[in-house]
């Protein structure tokens, strides 16, 4: 069984931007939906939940509304808040994680990297892309780890404790175009064909 946790709780503060960046409409359609659909495609995906936080409370409200499962998480950062969700709920035993800003994502993706996960003699999976492939496609790295750029997308075991990773590299425009500021967005909508400025 896989779970997949959409983390959606985070403040958005590098947007410069009034709302909740997982909402930001993107063709007429809240960001985070493109994420749900992709997940919603994916073939080894069981459920579908979404961690929020009293930063996203219109996020958390949209996506009830939707019939959506979302987890309340104190919306500290990222790696709090996954091992707040880790310790506090039951969840299946493989967890695929990926942030809210992956418009991008598609199901085969996810479907891929699941795959390779299952061959893996490891108990975690961090995605990674080279940090070449971001100049090569003039896209700006948020983080560099030894020439590596984090992709937003990882699988672990739902169990508290540190556990050894294959870091998996794929070079994917889908997983590189991570939404962290305004010059993101525009670059969004020409890859999406939006015309809506």
């Amino acid at each position: 069984m896989v779970t997949a946790l959409v983390m959606a709780g985070g403040k958005g503060s590098r947007m410069n931007f009034n709302g909740e960046k997982p909402l930001i409409k993107i063709n007429n359609q809240p960001m985070i939906m493109y994420v749900i659909n992709a997940l919603k495609k994916s073939k080894q995906i069981n459920d579908i939940i979404i961690a929020t936080s009293k930063n996203t409370p219109k996020t958390d409200e949209f996506l009830k509304n939707q019939g959506i499962k979302t987890i309340l998480t104190p919306g500290k950062n990222y790696v709090d808040d996954l091992q707040y969700i880790i310790s506090n709920f039951k969840l299946d035993d493989v967890l695929l994680t990926l942030t809210a800003d992956l418009p991008l994502i598609t199901g085969e993706i996810i479907d891929y990297v699941l795959r390779r996960y299952e061959k893996s003699s490891k108990p975690a999976m961090s995605v990674m892309i080279p940090e070449d492939f971001f100049i090569e496609n003039n896209l700006k790295p948020t983080s560099v780890f030894e020439n590596l750029v984090p992709s937003g997308l990882n699988i672990l075991r739902s169990i508290n404790k540190t556990q050894n990773e294959e870091v998996l590299i794929l070079e994917k425009i889908e997983l590189a175009v991570n939404i962290n500021t305004c010059e993101d967005i525009n670059l969004l909508k020409k890859l999406l064909g939006d015309s809506d400025e």
